[in-house]
């Protein structure tokens, strides 16, 4: 769970560094930025920079779960960080849309948006969700496997050129 708020994390901090190059680009109109949002929040693709803030949180609850004395100014300071995690969240968001809108006409962001809308879209978005779920735990020990043996056939490879790891 914390692996995959870091690499939302990280898709946010990158798409945040990556401003500065579009905003030389030509000026985006309003409208298709609003609709590229609106794609990005119906997809869920939004939804990864909000649980940055309830990941947070759990986290930190878990962690003073053994220290009752400091809960209350614990809920406090996690309370008053919100409104912060939020504006974060708000402008990962408008990056996001920023860098979609970039890659697809408003009329296909239009057409893909009533697609979400749609009965349909919206069982696909559901399903998306828990089918990601089931890929990341039934692929986890696959990755595992398959990062142990790409270093393994590396290490023999290098051992090969004469070089020990």
């Amino acid at each position: 769970m914390i692996r995959r708020s870091l690499v939302r994390a990280a898709v946010g901090l990158a798409l945040l560094c990556a401003a500065p190059a579009f905003a030389q680009a030509p000026a985006l109109v309003p409208s298709h930025v609003q609709v590229a949002r609106e794609v990005l929040e119906l997809s869920g693709v939004t939804q990864g920079f909000t649980n940055i803030y309830n990941e947070f949180e759990r986290n930190v609850q878990n962690m003073l779960a053994t220290r009752p004395e400091m809960k209350k100014d614990a809920d406090a300071v996690i309370a008053a960080l919100k409104p912060e995690a939020d504006k974060r969240a708000s402008e990962m968001s408008q990056v996001a849309a920023e860098v979609f809108a970039r890659k697809m006409t408003e009329a296909d962001l239009k057409d893909v948006a009533a697609f979400f809308k749609s009965p349909v879209g919206q069982r696909y978005s559901t399903l998306r969700r828990e089918a990601m779920e089931d890929i990341l735990n039934t692929l986890a020990p696959w990755t595992i496997q398959t990062s142990q043996y790409l270093f393994d056939r590396f290490s023999q490879e290098m051992s090969k050129r004469g070089h020990t790891l």
